[in-house]
């Protein structure tokens, strides 16, 4: 598996990728995120909580914190759509650090994707 990583993964995500598994195993009841009553946003907390919570709450490869709100300022400001290119597609930070498109979950179809952004956004507000 390992390897397969390392092929498919440019190095900064590579590193990512490391610290995304090893936090993957810490139990996501370890930080308390708020619940919505909103079915859409629950289904997001459930996909946050198992493919995003790991780098946006713990201050992995640059992934603004979901707690700071003054870092997803400028973010939530280009509106949802540029949120969810940004979540489906995958990006490279402004110091180099890249987020893998879907988070590193390819297994998400893109309304769970955006469930999540969704879920993440009213946190932050």
């Amino acid at each position: 598996m390992e390897g397969l990583l390392r092929a498919a993964l440019p190095a900064g995500a590579l590193a990512a990728a490391a610290v995304f598994a090893s936090l993957a195993a810490t139990p996501a009841s370890a930080q308390k995120f708020p619940e919505f009553p909103d079915a859409r946003l629950k289904q997001g907390r459930t996909i946050w909580l198992g493919t995003c919570e790991a780098c946006h709450a713990n201050d992995v490869a640059g992934a603004p914190l979901v707690t700071n709100k003054s870092a997803w300022a400028p973010r939530l400001a280009k509106g949802k759509d540029a949120l969810y290119k940004s979540a489906l597609g995958g990006l490279t930070g402004p110091k180099g650090t890249q987020m893998p498109p879907r988070g590193g979950n390819d297994k998400l179809t893109d309304d769970q994707v955006k469930a999540a952004v969704d879920y993440m956004a009213a946190i932050v507000k």
